[in-house]
């Protein structure tokens, strides 16, 4: 998004307030469209945002057009004309601007900066946004400015005084004598709460180019400023965020380089209001409530298999080879163990088909690698619903459902694993395709009442496919909420993070038998066609630990141990380790 240049001479100043709100029509001049010369507003005193020691006083903020710069005009009959900068090389304080277009008419509103997706509003009905993630490169980001008519210009046209709709925030970052020194800033960002309820900062809205009035649509309580400059000394950058802080609010700041992670709460000192600039004075030394994490890094690898009710022991010699760190077994009534004597096991199926013995019969498994993962905290659920008899898929000789474990890897950081084994898919009727929807839905429900303190890997035989299946509906609109982010691996690296379409014709592996032209597509290898052994991950913002999936494995050295292979993943993850804390204030 274009910006306006801005310079500053010495430290830190508001931009100006203006009183007046009444817009009228001007004529037009005789031949040809109107020029307009932009005005900025005078400049009022510095305001300083919280009571750090450090605060800078005095000062002007010069504030430029630059060449770039368009205007949205309403000239007559004539919505949303575009006005360009007739300046083209240098930035200025009061600039011309001028139009192509052969319009005439009275100027009924004038606001920056121009966007063509308003050219079907009217001029009290202006759409925009202010970015919730704002680039520190001399420019800002969701500046949006009403003209206000002030007189006829001696040059011809007319000049128009420019008022900032909202607050601009200033931010001065200074790490000298921390861990931070040195670094390289990535991002700050900031969250506004007041009483615990969010204050909305960025988001879209609706404004009024007569007199800069505007309605909040849909926003966040959070600002990202993002920097890529190195901790030498300190930094200075601007964002423009809405005018709805107040007094007493609590501001917590989040100051990320590649190894640390700083938080710094604050409390506001003044109301924000438009057209002023509030300056963060973030020399971090200064504050006793700062603390400072070291981002600590490490992996995993993690896998699902159906072995279908296998004894072959060749199985646990290739897991154990292949170090797999954690795993999900389905159709594990054989009590696969053979050669994993390196893996604790949780609560096993027993028996065969025929008999079941005492313990759950899910046919579900799970084991962690010894030295590297353990669990707790076993938690089975049998589904609400089931369909299908022994001779239509046999889903109810078998108590289906999931399983959460409490994995702990490296001593380090926690992930809720869920596993699973749903219901079959048949392409005759509705009952299994109901019977899979509702299933899907209660894990999904289940995450979304239990989880969000860890990341989240579910991870099974699903029986499903995105292109006969709704996902949507039944899993990612359950679960979805504010900062919380969900992968498919497949869907990454084979996809190129596309999910495929619902419904659609089936994307089948290379291997595939049984296929059917009419319903599938057979892909060109064996991993990127889609298979119904899942691996689906989940992080939630601003907790500690985040995960990430580096690679998708569909692994075909395991053909013909099962009518599966697994799917196995390597993951990284991502944890914070508190360094310093300072709990006086």
């Amino acid at each position: 998004m274009r910006g306006f240049q801005i310079f500053f001479a010495a430290a830190i100043m508001c931009l100006a307030v203006g009183c007046a709100k009444e817009q009228h029509g001007v004529a037009e001049p005789t031949g040809e469209a109107p020029r307009i010369i932009a005005e900025l507003a005078e400049q009022p005193a510095t305001r300083t945002c919280i009571d750090a020691g450090a605060a800078d006083q005095g000062g002007t903020l010069p504030v430029l057009w630059s060449p770039e710069d368009q205007l949205g005009v309403f000239i007559g009959s004539h919505s949303n004309v575009l006005y360009t900068n007739e300046e083209q090389t240098e930035n200025i304080p009061n600039a011309s601007f001028t139009t192509a277009e052969a319009v005439s008419g009275d100027i009924n509103a004038v606001y920056y900066p121009y966007d063509e997706t308003n050219a079907s509003n009217g001029y009290a009905s202006l759409e925009g946004t202010v970015p919730a993630e704002q680039v520190m490169d001399g420019k800002i980001s969701g500046d949006y400015k009403w003209g206000e008519y002030k007189s006829t210009a001696e040059s011809g046209g007319y000049k128009f005084k420019f008022h900032n709709m909202f607050s601009l925030a200033r931010f001065k970052i200074d790490a000298t004598g921390t861990a931070l020194e040195g670094e390289t800033l990535e991002t700050v960002t900031f969250a506004a709460t007041r009483g615990g309820e969010a204050v909305p900062v960025t988001g879209s809205f609706t404004f009024d180019a007569t007199d800069g009035s505007y309605t909040l649509g849909t926003t966040s309580n959070t600002l990202t400023t993002v920097w890529n400059r190195t901790l030498d000394g300190p930094l200075s950058g601007f964002a423009s965020v809405f005018p709805e802080v107040k007094t007493g609010d609590r501001l917590t700041f989040t100051i990320e380089t590649p190894n640390y992670t700083a938080t710094l709460p604050v409390t506001v000192k003044t109301d924000f209001e438009p057209e002023m600039y509030y300056t963060f004075p973030l020399t971090l030394a200064n504050f006793s409530k700062l603390s400072i994490a070291q981002k600590v890094t490490g992996t995993f690898k993690a896998a699902t298999y159906n072995v279908k009710s296998s004894t072959n022991g060749n199985m646990g010699t290739m897991i154990t080879q292949d170090g797999w760190d954690f795993f999900g077994l389905s159709e594990d009534f054989s009590n696969l163990k053979s050669n994993l004597s390196t893996y604790t096991f949780g609560t096993r199926s027993r028996g065969t088909l025929s008999f079941w013995g005492s313990a759950p019969k899910d046919g579900l498994g799970f084991a962690t690698r010894n030295g590297k993962c353990s669990f707790t905290d076993e938690y089975v659920d049998e589904f609400d619903e089931e369909y299908g008899g022994l001779a239509d898929g046999a889903n109810t000789s078998v108590d289906k459902g999931f399983r959460r474990y409490i994995v702990t890897i490296d001593d380090l950081v926690e992930v809720d694993v869920i596993i699973t084994h749903m219901n079959t898919y048949s392409s005759s009727g509705t009952g299994h395709i109901n019977c899979q929807h509702a299933q899907l839905k209660e894990i999904a429900t289940w995450i979304a009442n239990n989880c969000g303190s860890r990341p989240v890997i579910f991870m099974g035989d699903t029986n499903l496919r995105y292109t006969r299946h709704d996902f949507e509906t039944y899993f990612w609109s359950v679960i979805r909420k504010d900062g919380l982010t969900y992968n498919d691996p497949w869907v990454d690296y084979q996809w190129d993070g596309a999910y495929p379409a619902y419904p659609s014709k089936s994307l089948m592996v290379s291997d595939a038998t049984g296929t059917n032209s009419e319903t599938d597509i057979i892909c060109s290898t064996t991993q990127n066609g889609e298979v119904v052994d899942k691996v689906i991950y989940i992080n939630y913002a601003g907790i500690d630990t985040q995960i990430k999936a580096d690679n998708y494995l569909r692994d075909m050295d395991y053909d013909g141990l099962s009518d599966h292979m697994p799917i196995v993943i390597d993951f990284t993850y991502t944890t914070k380790v508190a360094i310093k804390y300072n709990t006086n204030n």
